[in-house]
């Protein structure tokens, strides 16, 4: 078995439609430990994250964080994600109401 901390989410800029930002690769768990959004903009935003079933779709069943406001220029610690695992296949997914202005970054543990 090996275990292997790592940078889940490369900073990415989220789009206003749910998008994948972490598959849990083939014989794999995950388990998170961090999951940040920043708000690059002058005004407030909200996120919403999932944590999707592998071949799910993002829906209501897997919401873990339902239109977080995060203040202009501020940072959201999503802590419910923290501690979660994922198994092979499921995905991380997340959106903000509106697009290219709130940056994701995740951390975590591999599980072989």
């Amino acid at each position: 078995m090996s275990v292997t901390p790592k940078k889940l989410v490369t900073p990415a800029q989220l789009t206003n439609a749910a998008a994948i930002y972490y598959t849990v690769p083939a014989n794999t768990k995950t388990r998170i430990t961090k999951l940040t959004f920043t708000n690059n903009d002058a005004s407030a935003h909200t996120v919403t994250v999932y944590l999707v079933p592998s071949a799910g779709t993002a829906g209501v069943t897997n919401i873990l964080t339902k239109a977080a406001p995060i203040a202009a220029g501020a940072v959201y610690e999503a802590f419910e994600a923290e501690g979660h695992v994922i198994t092979a296949g499921d995905t991380l997914q997340a959106l903000a109401d509106a697009g290219a202005f709130v940056t994701v970054q995740c951390s975590g543990i591999e599980v072989v």
